[in-house]
């Protein structure tokens, strides 16, 4: 361990005693089922999220303070982990309905679905996501839980390049607002034992890890500005909460501070609200932090 590392390990006790204040949570959804993945139409004025509520995991659609609620999926097997197109018109998702993890498209308004070509490479796609363009899709390919590549395909899902290819765990990749970065989280220098953090400057190919926390750091997401980072951390014997932290990872400070936890923050693309997977009187409900 160097001494950067070390002396960022021994500050983090002092991050976790404060809270940012000024953050209060509101619950948009409220069943016995789980729901989950959130994120925010390009507009603000749409969610689109992953609901079990129906028997298995299907797409759903929202407005932003919950209500009309619309299912966009119906199939006998999963379709989950949805992200929008830049253009707000069609949602971007995985299925299993042949066997296997593969990328779709659907359109909001008229169902319509679009099937990518299946990827020639070992292993699923999982956590897909369009770059602000709509030209490019940045995607994890999962060989097994200990391990994933992440790749740059095309808008028909053709390979363009391999981004990062270690051996180790490398996921969730999410694009910044102005397509240069992508922050995703990974252990490539944990001896696969612990999630962190890190961004990669798409045209140097720089890689620079951000976090550093013996148990871990996963599922970033950036603000509308580029400026910061939302995040979950895992806690000493309880449940994940949510950071924030600049963009080049410093100013961490803990948002969230409830027994039961938090994840997948995906962040407001206008306002300073972010939303969250939280786990409430039982399941997975989809929560927004607001100041």
């Amino acid at each position: 361990m160097n001494k950067k590392t070390f002396l960022q390990i021994l500050l983090i006790p002092c991050l976790l005693s404060g809270q940012v204040e000024g953050w209060k949570e509101e619950c948009l959804t409220n069943n016995p089922a789980d729901d989950r993945y959130a994120s925010y139409s390009p507009d603000g004025n749409s969610i689109v999220f992953e609901s079990n509520r129906d028997g298995n995991w299907e797409i759903y659609l929202m407005d932003s303070k919950g209500g009309n609620v619309e299912r966009l999926t119906n199939n006998a097997t999963d379709d989950r982990r949805p992200t929008w197109h830049p253009n707000g018109k069609k949602v971007l998702f995985e299925s299993n309905q042949n066997g296997v993890n593969e990328l779709y498209t659907i359109k909001i308004h008229s169902g319509k679905r679009q099937k990518f070509k299946q990827l020639s490479i070992k292993g699923e796609p999982i956590f897909a996501a369009f770059s602000p363009n709509g030209k490019r899709i940045a995607v994890s390919i999962q060989e097994s839980e200990q391990q994933g590549n992440l790749v740059l395909l095309n808008k028909k899902g053709k390979i363009l390049d391999t981004l990062i290819d270690n051996g180790k765990r490398n996921f969730y990749p999410k694009w910044s607002k102005d397509g240069s970065e992508i922050v995703f989280f990974s252990r490539m220098d944990t001896d696969n034992i612990d999630d962190e953090i890190y961004s990669l400057n798409l045209k140097s190919g720089l890689k620079k890890r951000l976090t550093y926390w013996h148990k871990h750091n996963f599922c970033p997401s950036w603000s509308a500005d580029d400026t910061q980072i939302v995040y979950t951390t895992s806690m000493e014997n309880t449940r994940p909460e949510i950071y924030i932290m600049n963009a080049n990872g410093s100013n961490q400070r803990r948002i969230t501070n409830n027994e039961n936890g938090e994840t997948l923050p995906n962040w407001h693309p206008s306002q300073n609200k972010i939303l969250i997977t939280a786990y409430r009187n039982g399941n997975y409900e989809i929560c927004v932090l607001m100041q």
